[in-house]
């Protein structure tokens, strides 16, 4: 279902016939989605799909099969943001399309590891770290970055001042700016970054959006607050969880429950433990997907099971059905993360 005046009314449209897991429309007709066997592309609001067909492009799919992002800048313009993995911080690939998605070119940001990636102001944006000074005794370090292209193929730095985004690295941008800090959305869009401030939240995570006035974030309820323009941006609160991709594309149906989305940030810190740890997960699945209780088990610290415990409650499965009706279930699993000690 599509809105064209805020959401005052609603025009459904025609399905894919599959699960979107996926989705981004630059009008009511053009747009790109994926499902979990395939990217698909409409021009006629979603009366007609058509598969996007890689060609040259399967090597890529090979060693980036996530689709962590999916742009569609108008009518012509569709872009596609790959990772090596399902979390923000792996390496990535752009698949780039000039011709309403009939042909496709990968494309890479070099030196660059990208967060977010979004079309606004009818230009592709990706948001995360470069690292500068390479040839630089211990191989340089990383500094935020936004870039900006026309078409996918031409990237050029935003020369916004991003010293709200060196906490957080800006992670979970969206038209609205980005989450610089558990505290702060910035607008590093304009020409001068502008600040939102709100309560920081242990909670908050990337499903998020806010207006004028308010921000939400989704997590195992909707969550409000109250936001106002700032001067300043905040550098304290709690981190925010890692954003997490689908499924590798084309992947293999698994037997029994498919997770649709399964999030997880592998890569921890904690004031007094650190290493590898093999955590076991019991999950609650209710009737519609939605994850109704988890217990972690053989976590290192009370404060690595909260967080765990946290983005597994975000998961979402497909229904899961016996004898043709949908039920509860109950599932083990095991989930590997890195800690590391905090100085």
């Amino acid at each position: 279902m599509t809105s064209e005046d805020g959401g005052e009314t609603w025009t459904t449209r025609p399905s894919p016939g599959a699960t979107i897991l996926q989705i981004s429309l630059s009008d009511a007709n053009h747009g790109i989605v994926r499902t979990p066997d395939s990217l698909l592309v409409t021009s006629d609001g979603g009366a007609h799909w058509s598969p996007v067909s890689l060609g040259d492009n399967a090597e890529t799919l090979k060693q980036f099969p996530y689709t962590f992002s999916l742009a569609a800048l108008d009518s012509l313009h569709l872009a596609v943001m790959l990772k090596s993995g399902s979390a923000q911080y792996e390496s990535q690939a752009f698949l780039v399309s000039g011709d309403g998605g009939t042909t496709w070119k990968t494309e890479h940001v070099p030196n660059s590891t990208l967060y977010s990636f979004l079309a606004r102001s009818e230009e592709y944006w990706a948001i995360g770290t470069e690292v500068i000074h390479r040839d630089q005794p211990g191989g340089g370090y990383a500094v935020p970055v936004a870039w900006h292209s026309p078409d996918g193929h031409q990237w050029s730095r935003s020369s916004t001042d991003l010293s709200a985004c060196k906490m957080e690295m800006c992670v979970a941008c969206k038209h609205e700016g980005c989450l610089s800090s558990n505290g702060t959305v910035s607008d590093i869009f304009s020409e001068k970054p502008r600040y939102q401030s709100f309560p920081t939240n242990a909670k908050l995570n990337s499903k998020w959006a806010a207006a004028e006035n308010a921000i939400c974030f989704a997590g195992n309820e909707l969550q409000c607050a109250a936001a106002s323009k700032a001067n300043q941006y905040s550098t304290g609160g709690d981190s925010i969880a890692a954003a997490a991709s689908p499924g590798p594309l084309g992947a293999k149906t698994a037997s029994g429950p498919r997770c649709v989305s399964c999030g997880m940030d592998h890569f921890l810190v904690d004031q007094k433990v650190q290493g590898s740890f093999s955590i076991r997960l019991t999950i609650r699945v209710a009737m519609n997907g939605t994850v109704s209780g988890v217990e972690v088990d053989s976590a290192p610290s009370p404060e690595i099971r909260s967080r765990i415990e946290e983005q597994v409650r975000l998961w979402i499965f497909e229904p899961y059905e016996k004898d043709g009706h949908r039920v509860n279930l109950k599932l083990t699993t095991k989930v590997q993360v890195n800690v590391m000690r905090s100085r």
